[in-house]
């Protein structure tokens, strides 16, 4: 009773809304308004607002990286996945390709993961939400660590010279980084009961299990990604071979460690077919 009432009055709510008051809606309120956001944005803008938001994660998770700081697997989860022996990619800041690569696999994994889980439970409750409501609650979801990202992209422009700004920068980045566990914590939970339609009761052991599959497929998609990052400088290298050409008439002096004999072991075709 509880839920069919709530959602009456949220499409009571969404009737008299243009998208953009259901954008603002969805932003303002995203615990309790998201249906009635949906509603009356339309399937058009619910789709692509839901995929720019999405998109939005592990592109900015990039830039992050880029400027000096690995959100997903060193900032939030570095502790964790440290000791569970998934190092993931390289030193932030890299400027190594593979090292760009991996972050932007795994972020686009974790979205990917998030987007999946949600549609199984949307599949397992039988109400079938369209798909789009899924992926915009998913994106709604993951803004909290787009603002995180975005947050210690601009923190490296910052002078970190002074003791006094780097103490307050401190406290502000453990006051986001709570805030963004937070607020991603509480709207998964409402995509969970809100708009998949599982009860409160029934959400509260299903945002913890969900979390844990997400966390233990990340934990091994973020081991093989460092594991390739790792390996990406390692794979083709080959030594070059230097050759003298001498000009007639000229004689050059020989080094007598070259003209010693040398054992010629199995050499790899740096030639590779595919």
């Amino acid at each position: 009773m509880e839920e069919r009432s709530a959602g009456g009055q949220a499409g009571r709510v969404g009737a008299g809304l243009g998208r953009r008051g259901a954008l603002s809606l969805a932003f303002s309120d995203p615990m309790n308004s998201q249906p009635a956001a949906m509603k009356a944005m339309g399937k058009e803008a619910m789709l692509t607002w839901g995929f720019l938001m999405w998109m939005a994660f592990p592109v900015t998770g990039w830039l992050a990286f880029w400027r000096g700081t690995n959100v997903l697997s060193g900032h939030l989860f570095g502790g964790i996945l440290g000791p569970a022996g998934s190092p993931g990619p390289g030193a932030p800041g890299s400027a190594k390709v593979s090292d760009h690569i991996a972050v932007a696999a795994e972020l686009s994994v974790f979205a990917l993961l998030l987007l999946g889980v949600l549609v199984t439970l949307n599949i397992l409750h039988g109400r079938r939400v369209i798909v789009r409501g899924v992926l915009f609650t998913t994106g709604l979801a993951l803004l909290p660590f787009v603002g995180l990202a975005l947050y210690f992209s601009a923190v490296s422009f910052v002078n970190h010279k002074s003791p006094e700004v780097d103490e307050a920068l401190g406290h502000l980045t453990m006051l986001l980084t709570l805030l963004s566990l937070s607020s991603f914590f509480l709207l998964l939970f409402s995509a969970v009961t809100r708009v998949i339609g599982f009860s409160r009761k029934v959400g509260f052991w299903l945002v913890p299990g969900a979390l844990i599959a997400i966390f233990v497929l990340f934990t091994w998609i973020t081991k093989f990604t460092g594991e390739i990052s790792q390996k990406g400088g390692k794979k083709g290298a080959i030594i070059p071979l230097q050759i003298e050409f001498s000009e007639p008439g000229i004689n050059r002096p020989q080094d007598p460690e070259s003209t010693k004999p040398r054992e010629i072991g199995p050499v790899a075709n740096p030639i590779r077919r595919s």
